[in-house]
């Protein structure tokens, strides 16, 4: 049997723009030490650093950067905080105002996994 020819595209590519990452100087903690950090902050003060709500440990709360990392902020635990989550939590609201900040929105995103 004799192969068929291929067509030749009429689509032009496009020239998208290149999006700039922001690198950190240290890599993001994660695994057991980031599990530590969380426990550690949480023993220390198991509430939420906006609304003062208890939260549970360990799926009650989102550690939270102070200073987010993007803007110049220590992947430290004097630059988190303990925020509420879920569909009415502190974490989801102040994401949003960050997204805002940052010219994005992020709805939908699905916290306290």
């Amino acid at each position: 049997m004799a192969k068929l020819p291929t067509l030749k595209s009429r689509l032009k590519p496009v020239e998208g723009r290149k999006l700039s990452t922001t690198n950190t100087s240290e890599r993001r903690m994660t695994g057991s030490r980031l599990q530590s950090r969380r426990l550690r902050l949480w023993k220390a003060s198991p509430t939420c650093a906006k609304c003062g709500r208890v939260v549970a440990y360990p799926h009650g709360f989102e550690l939270d950067h102070r200073v987010p990392l993007h803007q110049g902020g220590a992947d430290t635990d004097e630059n988190c905080q303990i925020l509420c989550c879920g569909p009415d939590g502190c974490h989801l609201k102040k994401t949003a105002a960050d997204g805002v900040e940052l010219g994005t929105h992020r709805s939908g995103v699905k916290q306290g996994s």
